[in-house]
């Protein structure tokens, strides 16, 4: 697959997570605690907050990811930080994460793929960081699954459709309602 070219928001991303996680000794706590305050700062303001997360989140994703991989963050591990940031973030701007679950979702697997990660453990950890963070705000967690397994399947199929599959065999099995999900597909 061909590189992305972040765009503007994506760029800062990046280079907002480069500058605060060097140095820093709880990676991934200080990881989801960036991703959420910039969301939360790009998403002020904005006429339709969830509009405009749509619009921006595969950017802010992408960008978050790549900035992890920049100080030596693996992917994979860094993926759930920002899946979950990111949605809460929307949240805390008084967006509809519902609505945003399984394009987050996606843009991690696609994202995680671009900086050489793992899919199959970007799905996972994709998956459990969104239902996580639905959980958190009192969103609908069966939605959520729901979303969330569709949206890695999707993004999976997309980056590396040969291990759909495995994908769909390691969900079923590490995350509880996916089975139900993927038997639905």
């Amino acid at each position: 697959m061909a590189a992305t070219i972040l765009g503007e928001l994506g760029n800062k991303m990046k280079d907002t997570v480069v500058g605060v996680l060097k140095g820093a000794d709880e990676v991934y706590d200080t990881l989801f605690n960036t991703v959420r305050d910039n969301v939360v700062a790009l998403l002020e303001g904005a006429g339709d907050v969830t509009t405009t997360a749509v619009e921006n989140v595969r950017d802010i994703v992408v960008g978050a990811l790549k900035g992890a991989g920049d100080v030596g963050s693996t992917g994979t591990e860094a993926v759930s930080g920002v899946v979950k940031g990111t949605l809460k973030g929307v949240s805390e701007a008084g967006g509809d994460v519902g609505s945003l679950v399984k394009h987050t979702v996606s843009s991690a697997v696609v994202g995680a793929s671009e900086v050489g990660a793992d899919v199959t453990d970007a799905a996972v950890k994709a998956v459990q960081g969104a239902i996580d963070a639905v959980k958190e705000v009192g969103g609908d967690a069966g939605t959520a699954t729901t979303d969330a397994v569709t949206g890695a399947i999707e993004a999976v199929g997309e980056v590396a459709s040969g291990s759909v599959e495995t994908v769909k065999d390691v969900l079923g099995t590490s995350v509880d309602g996916a089975k139900d999900v993927i038997e639905k597909l």
